[in-house]
């Protein structure tokens, strides 16, 4: 009855702690301007989480807010211009009656799907290591593309978590933190691979 007991305890910590993180982000994201710096800060005490066996929530989230947030704040104001930009052009595009859109969506597609594959290891990255700016993008995409399989994976479980909040709003209070940790689990599940491979050579 006791193992019962701590396992049904230790199973709630976790959902609370899921909630707690999960209001943190949100409430860090209110400003907007803030939700990549909010992001970097929820991976990072994910991160601690998993790889430390921390438990605690507010205060991991506060210093890895401040810590990360200069490089995650450049990184926020050119991710979403740019993701804004793609998506005006291939609106654009779509909508141009002319010979050359088959050859215009081509360049723009394959565009789109770098940055698709960049953004799936982006916060990962920028939270397990300790890189400069250059280096989070470059080895985002390096990543993303050696395990292809676990990109795949991440978006396609990303298409789902966003239907699930689209018809159940509710979920807004769980879901990315939620995300956040299935996210990580995958892409920290690569990053022990490379050190590996690193400790082999």
């Amino acid at each position: 009855m006791n193992i019962l007991n701590s396992r049904i305890y230790i199973v709630l910590e976790k959902i609370s702690n899921l909630f707690i993180l999960n209001v943190l982000w949100i409430v860090s994201c209110l400003p907007i301007v803030t939700v990549f710096p909010a992001t970097a800060a929820m991976f990072s005490v994910i991160r601690q989480w998993k790889l430390r066996d921390e438990t605690t929530v507010i205060k991991p989230f506060i210093r890895s807010f401040k810590l990360n947030f200069k490089q995650s704040l450049v990184i926020g104001l050119l991710w979403i211009p740019f993701a804004f930009l793609l998506y005006i052009d291939y609106f654009y595009v779509i909508q141009a009656a002319t010979q050359w859109r088959t050859f215009l969506l081509v360049p723009l597609f394959l565009i789109g799907l770098v940055f698709l594959f960049m953004s799936t290891f982006l916060f990962p990255v920028m939270t397990h290591y300790q890189l400069r700016l250059r280096d989070v993008l470059k080895n985002s995409f390096i990543v993303s593309l050696v395990y292809f399989p676990t990109t795949l994976l991440i978006i396609i479980l990303g298409v789902m978590f966003l239907l699930v909040l689209l018809y159940l709003p509710v979920t807004c209070l769980i879901i990315f933190s939620l995300w956040a940790n299935i996210n990580f689990t995958l892409c920290n599940r690569a990053f022990t691979k490379i050190e590996k491979l690193r400790i082999e050579e």
